[in-house]
């Protein structure tokens, strides 16, 4: 799968998720206001893994082990997002807090801590086969195609992969989250 910034893509992505694709704050923030039924953040997993090439890759890293991190944003019972967070071994070590996070959004637990920038987003189609696409969604292809956003986030030098996974109901234009 080939990660691309925004503007090369954007011709591609429904209307309606475009301006999810492209925020540039805070996610959770964003479906705090635009759920009006009760916008809900579950972790649903957080378990030893073993670092694939593609994760080293984008975060620059030696790490053969990591942290995986799997969370969902909903409103009211449906689910919005499915965001996953690779936290490279040597990443906890140095900051053990990441892994104690349980139902707290990483963005949100990050706007505490001095030194954290995040690199330039970017963004990729899933296939019905890529493993983010199946780990967001399960085995089942789902009609619409599934968008996804990652950066990297860097706790001085200690790298942290985000990667969200904006499911189809995002990208139905309806008022209720424009």
């Amino acid at each position: 799968m080939a990660w691309e910034s925004f503007e090369s893509c954007a011709a591609r992505v429904p209307a309606a998720l475009a301006p999810w694709l492209a925020e540039p704050g805070l996610l959770t923030a964003r479906v705090r206001a635009a759920c009006e039924e009760g916008p809900g953040f579950r972790l649903l997993r957080l378990a030893p893994a073993t670092m694939r090439g593609e994760w080293r890759e984008a975060l620059a890293c030696a790490d053969t082990d990591c942290l995986l991190r799997e969370i969902e944003f909903s409103c009211g019972a449906q689910r919005w997002i499915y965001a996953q967070t690779v936290l490279p071994r040597s990443t906890v070590v140095r900051h053990p807090f990441l892994e104690r996070l349980g139902d707290v959004a990483l963005g949100e637990a990050l706007a505490g801590v001095d030194d954290v920038r995040r690199e330039p987003l970017e963004y990729t189609e899933l296939t019905a086969s890529d493993p983010l696409a199946v780990a967001a969604v399960g085995p089942s292809p789902v009609a619409a195609p599934l968008w996804a956003r990652r950066a990297v986030y860097r706790i001085g030098q200690a790298p942290i992969l985000v990667q969200e996974v904006f499911l189809p109901v995002l990208a139905t234009p309806r008022g209720d989250h424009a």
